[in-house]
């Protein structure tokens, strides 16, 4: 009987070890799929020949002299988005556009030099000393607004102006330097 017992015991032990193996196992699976879908339904880079005619035309109408660089598409909240990157002469545009060609958002490159006053007074006021890496313009609708990335003295800031000079977001990001590294990487485990 005592046998009976450690076999019947033993055959519980690996049982259980089993079960929990499998659903681990099954957990695991189910992870990796939804990651695969997840990624299937982020950014997906297409050619420009697989755009819809309507998006291709409202690009070419708006802009004709401009080169298209990459062109992607997204599900975004259930909406498929196409996005068209560009460049026309100097300026480097990023267009969102809906399937029938309505145009969601437009972020290009704006020379500091041409920023309105306000926009540059505010610039100015804020940051003088400040070396302008990156500047463009944000259309979303009828809201514009200003991004720039503007390196002061060994910091680095990404702010965002309205059309009357108002500071909307800034972020300030870490120095480019071995303790500046680290003191983001530990910001980021908090």
């Amino acid at each position: 009987m005592q046998r009976f017992c450690n076999y019947y015991e033993r055959e519980e032990m690996n049982n259980s070890r089993f079960s929990l193996f499998t659903t681990l196992m099954f957990v695991l699976v189910f992870l990796i799929c939804g990651i695969v879908v997840a990624g299937a339904q982020g950014d997906q880079k297409i050619k420009a020949k697989n755009l819809p005619a309507a998006v291709t035309a409202a690009f070419q109408k708006t802009y004709p002299n401009a080169k298209i660089k990459g062109t992607s598409k997204e599900v975004e909240n259930g909406k498929t988005i196409y996005e068209v990157e560009s460049v026309d002469g100097k300026i480097n545009r990023d267009l969102l556009y809906n399937v029938d060609g309505t145009v969601i958002e437009i972020e290009e490159t704006v020379p500091v030099k041409a920023l309105p006053s306000d926009v540059a007074d505010a610039l100015k006021k804020n940051f003088p000393k400040g070396k302008v890496l990156k500047s463009e313009k944000l259309t979303k609708g009828e809201t514009i607004q200003y991004e720039m990335v503007i390196k002061s003295g060994k910091e680095q800031h990404e702010v965002v102006f309205d059309t009357k000079g108002a500071i909307v977001k800034d972020t300030k990001n870490a120095p480019k330097t071995k303790e500046g590294k680290e003191e983001k990487e530990e910001k980021e485990k908090d």
